[in-house]
């Protein structure tokens, strides 16, 4: 398979400067220009405007999972809902599942509301049975259950509050109505550290930046930057793209399997088929270092699309944490700093609302609800050799209950 440049990236607008040398002030630091980066900058400067904002990106803004995601707004967090139901019970579940519906229209929203083309179909989503009738038949008793929207359809459930986007052009309209509003973007900026002092330092690789307050939104990239080590894992996707369809199906919808290690579909504006899923990985390490592709996903997407051809395929890293709930909320020990994190893929909605929540907790300083992703920090997997058995094992018994319960 031939690796290529995520196909949004001829989207993305000319290279922003690197930081210069020296030191500079402001009053807000984001570090990270992804969805959820560019986001709270958008947000916090029509909430202060005339702030001194500053994004900073080690590489380019989307150089991330946001550059690379298949672009599908998605409801939902987490493995699945049955799941949460069990560890979290009806209540918080349906609340959290309720909030991801608000993301969904509120990212929607944002995009459309940029003077930009962003591709937005609000087409809603098919979670298909395939081999997981079983998974299926839970995931619909538990909508049902919870009075959550979804509408049968033979063999799967139609999930109405969901759409695909086109993520480069995405990125690309919220720099530009960053900087319209006064907000400084630099790249290939790498942030080595953050301190714990007040103001907030960062040390760069040249230079620093010396800010009242602080944004960690760097996803899987997170642990590189020395923090929230053993809670945000990097974990490895990757997607195909081929060339465009013959026959796209009519509703145009976003598409997912019901297994625990789910395939993704959707077509873009020229019916190209993006496919995504397969064995997630993680590297010793944590290493962020692209990752070959693998055949098996390609089998995965002639199985369900024999005959379409495969122009390319890229890989991304996203930020998972043990209990794949997201983490927003100031640190414990340096409230100044607030970190944005652990999307577990559910990154294109949750991030892109995420910048409204983190300006509440900067301006406001309290979370806009009461839900459990509001909190200090995810659970700790402690020791390299830990996470690095214990993710292979979890990926290990998820494929073999998948594989069983197909029989």
């Amino acid at each position: 398979m031939k690796h290529i440049q995520p196909i949004w990236s001829s989207a993305l607008p000319p290279p922003f400067p690197a930081h210069p040398g020296g030191t500079l002030r402001c009053d807000v630091a984001i570090v990270g220009a992804g969805f959820a980066g560019l986001s709270a900058a958008l947000h916090l400067l029509r909430r202060r405007p005339g702030a001194g904002v500053v994004v900073v990106d080690a590489e380019r803004i989307g150089a991330g999972a946001s550059g690379a995601t298949t672009g599908m707004l998605s409801p939902g967090v987490g493995q699945d809902l049955p799941g949460l139901v069990e560890r979290l019970g009806p209540g918080n579940a349906r609340s959290l599942y309720l909030a991801t519906l608000d993301a969904v229209r509120d990212a929607a929203k944002l995009a459309q509301g940029l003077g930009t083309d962003c591709e937005v179909e609000l087409c809603g989503q098919l979670v298909v049975a395939g081999r997981a009738s079983r998974r299926l038949e839970r995931l619909t008793a538990a909508l049902a259950s919870l009075g959550l929207p979804f509408e049968p359809r033979p063999g799967a459930v139609r999930l109405p509050v969901a759409g695909t986007l086109h993520p480069g052009k995405l990125l690309a309209a919220l720099a530009r109505e960053v900087k319209r509003l006064g907000g400084t973007i630099l790249e290939r900026t790498r942030v080595c550290s953050v301190s714990t002092t007040q103001p907030v330092r960062l040390e760069l690789d040249r230079g620093s930046i010396v800010a009242g307050e602080v944004v960690v939104a760097t996803a899987g990239f997170t642990p590189g930057l020395g923090v929230l080590r053993g809670r945000v894992l990097p974990v490895h996707l990757q997607v195909l793209v081929t060339e465009p369809l013959k026959h796209p199906w009519p509703g145009r919808e976003g598409v997912l399997d019901a297994r625990r290690l789910f395939s993704y579909w959707r077509l873009t504006k020229d019916d190209r088929l993006v496919f995504g899923g397969g064995r997630p990985r993680y590297r010793w390490g944590g290493s962020t270092e692209p990752l070959a592709p693998r055949e098996s996903l390609a089998r995965e997407l002639h199985r369900n699309f024999p005959g379409a051809r495969i122009d390319g395929c890229w890989g991304g890293v996203i930020g998972y944490v043990a209990d794949a709930l997201p983490a927003i909320h100031r640190w414990t020990h340096n409230p100044s700093v607030v970190h944005a994190v652990g999307w577990c893929g559910h990154g294109v909605a949750l991030s892109l609302a995420s910048g409204a929540w983190v300006t509440k907790l900067l301006c406001d300083g309290a979370a806009p609800q009461d839900l459990p992703w509001f909190r200090p920090s995810p659970p700790r997997v402690p020791f390299e050799a830990v996470r690095w058995l214990s993710f292979r094992a979890a990926v290990g018994a998820m494929s073999l209950m998948d594989r069983l319960e197909a029989r």
